[in-house]
């Protein structure tokens, strides 16, 4: 399959950088004005790629925000370009090769998939994926894809879970909490998650967490905990940050282990309207151990390797669910963004392209 010459590229253009919060869709303009790129105009290591879906991910504040807006933001040259595509995890089908790694057909994954319809790319930033007729390509950009190897990272590789401990789960309905609670699940652990609604906390239940906490029907997070976890926390899986890590840490056990996978209190406000973290001397204490992680740093790695062993097997055997949150059509791309950070989701957000 060739794209015609004459086909319109639609694309996501960042306009300008979000400077209190990714809270509406003017960072970002749908541009249709290029053509898609003609076979010829291809270099030696490059493909064409028709995009297939697009993932829509908490961390990409961090590379359309303003410095002073951006909680962990390092330095400028973080920040994706003005005027250029918006570029996220996304999978989709290789139309065009002059490279020896990729052939027309083959199904590709990039971190930094352009927000358009078609992309030009070269070859060492992708990553070929296995075609499998009972394995949906969307699959790698969630169950088999960021989300859950993150949960993995999370439970397994850092979390060193133990049958019989407790985890509490904040964002438990979210792309990785989902993944996290079912983890820990097989893994013998007891389970209690957070989540946001009524309808999210019967979705937590229903994938197999002992029990669940409406965080945003209590009163007084802290004395909820205490009473669905009277035994106290062995491993607290934290998305939120803010006031939830503070009452998870007045309820962690001894040699209790705190694994940060986001802060997504702090997306939607000025950096300087960010609280800190209280309570941290009962880190000292109980001797707590807190630990950050990051994808990236692990991609390619043993550790990805074993993750595709055990979750392949798992999705095989029908033992994980995965809720997805999907939007239809590139031009939805910027609302679906606005629409995580306010809460708005339901399971992991993707954009279908096709």
């Amino acid at each position: 399959m060739e794209p015609s010459n004459s086909g319109i590229n639609t694309r996501i253009i960042l306009r300008e950088y979000a400077s209190k919060g990714v809270n509406s869709t003017s960072c970002f303009i749908i541009d249709k004005s290029q053509p898609v790129h003609s076979v010829d105009s291809l270099s030696e290591g490059q493909v064409l790629v028709k995009t297939f879906a697009l993932s829509v991910d908490p961390h990409l504040r961090i590379y359309i925000s303003a410095p002073e807006g951006s909680p962990g933001f390092n330095s400028s040259s973080e920040q994706y370009p003005l005027g250029e595509p918006m570029a996220s995890i996304g999978v989709g089908t290789v139309i065009a090769s002059r490279s020896v790694l990729f052939k027309t057909g083959d199904h590709v994954r990039s971190v930094t998939m352009p927000w358009q319809s078609f992309s030009v790319v070269t070859d060492y930033s992708l990553i070929k994926l296995p075609q499998k007729e009972d394995v949906p390509l969307l699959s790698y950009l969630g169950v088999l894809g960021m989300p859950a190897f993150t949960a993995y990272l999370g439970i397994v590789t850092i979390g060193k879970a133990k049958a019989r401990e407790t985890v509490l789960v904040s964002a438990a309905s979210g792309a990785v909490g989902q993944i996290v609670v079912q983890l820990a699940k097989i893994h013998g652990l007891h389970v209690i998650g957070l989540a946001g609604s009524d309808e999210k906390t019967a979705f937590v239940k229903s994938i197999g967490a002992d029990a669940v906490i409406n965080y945003k029907a209590c009163d007084n997070l802290d004395a909820a905990i205490k009473q669905a976890i009277p035994q106290g926390i062995d491993i607290y899986f934290d998305s939120v940050g803010g006031s939830i890590l503070d009452a998870a840490i007045l309820n962690l056990n001894a040699y209790a282990r705190v694994i940060l996978c986001g802060s997504m209190s702090s997306f939607g406000a000025d950096k300087s309207l960010t609280k800190g973290v209280k309570n941290l001397d009962a880190l000292i204490t109980k001797e707590v151990t807190m630990k950050g992680m990051l994808y990236s740093l692990h991609s390619g790695t043993q550790d990805e390797i074993e993750f595709f062993q055990e979750m392949s097997q798992l999705v095989e055997q029908g033992k994980i669910t995965f809720k997805v949150d999907e939007r239809s059509g590139l031009e939805s791309a910027p609302q679906a963004l606005v629409d995580l950070y306010a809460g708005k989701n339901f399971g992991k957000v993707v954009v279908k392209v096709e």
